[in-house]
C-alpha cells in the first residue's frame, strides 16, 4: 500500500468516526419541536439588565413576615441596595458560572427569637458591604438531566448589626449573622438548583392517567408570572387608576362559586418537555423543547417530530430559534379533530356583502343567507428550505338562502388549497417590512352542487384564476413589499438585525434583541402594588 493510499485510509477512518460520534450524539436525545440557542452576547446583555433592575426592584421593598420554628421576622424593609456587578459565562460541556458583587445592602426589621425558655425581641438593622457570590451550575445528562451547584461561595467583607440600647438581641449577634449569610446562600444557590431541576423534569401527564390533574387557576390574588407577562404585553399606557391595570378577584371569601363543581370549559397548553437537554460550549447554549400544542391535556397523536433538523445555522445572533413544522401541525390536529375549524354565519338581507347582493336579488331578495364552511381533511404544513411554508387545506363551503317557506341551496363547493408563504425580513427591527415573496394558491378538485351549479362552476373556473386571484395577488404583493406589515414590540422585547430563513421542516430565526427595562419596572411595581392590597403574603413597596 502506498503512502498516499494510507493517508486517504486514515482520513476516511477519521471522518467515519466523526460521523458515527455525531450521529450517536444526536440519537442520545429525543428530537424536539423547537430549539433555542443563546450566545455569550445575549447572556452579557441580560446580566447588564439584571444589574440595573435589582436596585430598582429591591429598594423600599417590604417582604412579608418570615416565620421559622424559633424566630419571627416582621416589619422587614430593604434599602440602600447599590447596583451590583453581575457576570455569567458559559462553561464547555458543564453549564454556567456566574458572579454577583454587591457593594451595599441594608435591611431593617423587628425580630422575635425563642431560645429554650427565653424570648428575645426588638428592632435591628443589618448592613452588608462588599457581598460577593460565586457559583457554578452544572448540567449532567444520563437519561435524565441533573442540575448541581458544586461551587457556591458567599463572602462579605462586613456584616454590621445595629441594635437599640439594651436590646436582648445583641447577645445573639453571631447567630443572626450566620443565619443571614446562610439564607443568602440558600436563596442564590439551592433555589436556583431546585427551580432548574423542576423545569428539566417536566413531562405532560395524559388525561387518562389517575395522576392527571387539570391545571387550576390558582389563587387569583397571588403572584403569577403568567399574569404579570400578560400585563407587560398590554400595549396601553399605565393609568392613574391602578385598579384598572391588573385584573384582580375581589369577591368575598364566602363566594365559593368558582371553587366548586367541575369547570367544563376547554383549555389549551404547550408541552414544555425538555427533549434536548441544555448542551454547552464556551460560546453558547442550546436547549430543545417539545413545544407541541395540547388541548384539554391531550397531545396531538397525528403530528410527528422531525428526526433530524439542521441546528448548525443557529449561530449568527444573540438568539437563534428553530421552529419546526411539528408545532403548527399539532395545532391543526386539534382544530380538525374537535371541529374547531368550522364556520357558520347568518346574514340579514340588509347586511349582505357586496359579492352576494346581486345573487340574493336573483334568488331570493328577502331571504336570510347562511354561509358555512368546514374542514374535510386535517390541514398539513410542510416547510421546505427552497420553497418556504406550504399549507394544504381541504373543506366544504356552502351558501343557502332561507325564506319563510323555502330553502334555496345555491352553492356547495369542495375545495382543496395549497398556500405557499415565504416571508423575509428586510429590516433589522421588528417594525421593518415583512414581505411575502412567494404566494401561490392552486385550486383543484372544485365541485359545485345546487340549481345554479353549472353556470356558477363555469363562472368560478374563469373568474378565480384569471381575474380574481391576479388582483388579490397584486394587492398582497404591493402591500407586503411596499408598505410592509408593522409588528408590535413583543412584551417589551424588540427584535433587531433579524434574519428569517427556512431549512427543511423548520423556520429559522436569528436575531438580536433589546428589552424595555423602564416599562418592565413600571409594570412590575404597579402589578405588585395592586396585588399586595388583596394579599398580605406578598411584598409591597413602603417609603420610609
Amino acid at each position: 500500500m502506498t503512502r498516499t493510499s494510507c493517508i486517504y485510509s486514515v482520513i476516511i477512518l477519521l471522518l467515519s468516526i466523526g460521523n458515527f460520534a455525531a450521529e450517536n450524539s444526536e440519537e442520545s436525545h429525543q428530537p424536539a419541536g423547537i430549539y433555542v440557542r443563546l450566545n455569550q452576547k445575549a447572556v452579557d446583555y441580560v446580566a447588564d439588565l439584571a444589574s440595573d433592575a435589582l436596585p430598582a426592584i429591591l429598594n423600599n421593598l417590604s417582604p412579608p413576615d418570615i416565620k421559622t420554628d424559633i424566630a419571627t421576622i416582621s416589619k422587614l424593609h430593604i434599602s440602600n441596595v447599590a447596583k451590583p456587578n453581575i457576570s455569567a459565562k458559559f462553561m464547555n460541556e458543564k453549564g454556567v458560572a456566574y458572579n454577583i458583587t454587591l457593594a451595599s445592602f441594608r435591611a431593617s426589621a423587628f425580630a422575635e427569637i425563642s431560645v429554650f425558655v427565653w424570648t428575645y425581641e426588638g428592632d435591628f438593622t443589618a448592613e452588608l458591604k462588599e457581598l460577593s457570590i460565586q457559583s457554578e451550575l452544572h448540567f449532567d445528562y444520563n437519561e435524565t438531566t441533573t442540575v448541581t451547584a458544586p461551587v457556591c461561595n458567599v463572602t462579605q467583607s462586613e456584616v454590621a448589626l445595629v441594635f437599640p440600647p439594651g436590646s436582648g438581641l445583641a447577645s445573639l449577634q453571631s447567630e443572626i449573622k450566620g443565619q443571614i449569610v446562610s439564607a443568602i446562600r440558600d436563596a442564590v444557590c439551592s433555589t436556583a438548583v431546585d427551580a432548574l431541576t423542576f423545569v428539566m423534569a417536566q413531562k405532560p401527564i395524559p388525561p387518562e392517567s389517575p395522576n392527571y390533574e387539570k391545571p387550576s387557576g390558582g389563587d387569583p390574588n397571588g403572584f403569577s408570572v403568567a399574569e404579570l407577562g400578560v400585563s407587560l404585553c398590554k400595549p396601553d399606557s399605565l393609568k392613574d387608576d391602578d385598579t384598572e391595570e391588573v385584573t384582580t378577584t375581589t369577591a368575598s371569601p364566602d363566594d365559593n362559586s368558582t371553587s366548586t363543581g367541575e369547570d367544563s370549559s376547554p383549555y389549551w397548553g404547550v408541552d414544555l418537555s425538555v427533549n434536548h437537554p441544555p448542551t454547552f460550549t464556551d460560546e453558547d447554549m442550546i436547549i430543545g423543547l417539545d413545544g407541541g400544542i395540547m388541548f384539554n391535556g391531550w397531545k396531538a397523536g397525528s403530528a410527528h417530530l422531525p428526526q433530524v433538523l439542521n441546528k448548525t445555522r443557529l449561530d449568527k445572533k444573540m438568539v437563534g430559534i428553530l421552529l419546526s413544522e411539528y408545532i403548527p401541525n399539532t395545532l391543526f390536529h386539534h382544530i380538525y379533530l374537535y371541529d374547531l375549524g368550522n364556520f357558520r354565519h347568518r346574514y340579514t338581507p340588509g347586511s349582505l356583502p357586496k359579492i352576494l347582493q346581486k345573487l340574493s336579488r336573483a334568488v331570493c331578495s328577502k331571504c336570510y343567507v347562511e354561509v358555512s364552511a368546514n374542514l374535510t381533511e386535517q390541514p398539513k404544513l410542510q416547510i421546505d428550505a427552497n420553497l418556504g411554508a406550504r399549507v394544504q387545506l381541504s373543506g366544504n363551503v356552502s351558501i343557502m338562502f332561507r325564506g319563510r317557506e323555502k330553502l334555496h341551496d345555491v352553492l356547495t363547493a369542495n375545495t382543496k388549497l395549497h398556500v405557499t408563504l415565504k416571508p423575509t425580513v428586510r429590516h433589522s427591527r421588528v417594525f421593518g417590512d415583512v414581505s411575502l415573496t412567494n404566494v401561490d394558491v392552486n385550486v383543484f378538485d372544485l365541485g359545485l352542487g345546487g340549481p345554479l351549479a353549472a353556470p356558477i362552476e363555469k363562472l368560478f373556473s374563469f373568474v378565480v384564476p384569471r381575474v380574481l386571484w391576479p388582483q388579490v395577488k397584486k394587492r398582497l404583493r404591493f402591500a407586503m413589499n411596499r408598505r410592509g406589515v408593522k409588528l408590535p414590540i413583543f412584551c417589551g422585547v424588540e427584535l433587531e438585525h433579524t434574519e428569517l430563513d427556512f431549512v427543511d421542516h423548520a423556520v429559522l430565526l436569528n436575531t438580536d434583541f433589546s428589552f424595555d427595562l423602564p416599562l418592565f419596572l413600571s409594570k412590575f411595581k404597579r402589578y405588585l402594588e395592586v396585588k399586595s392590597k388583596f394579599n398580605p403574603n406578598l411584598p409591597k413597596y413602603v417609603n420610609v
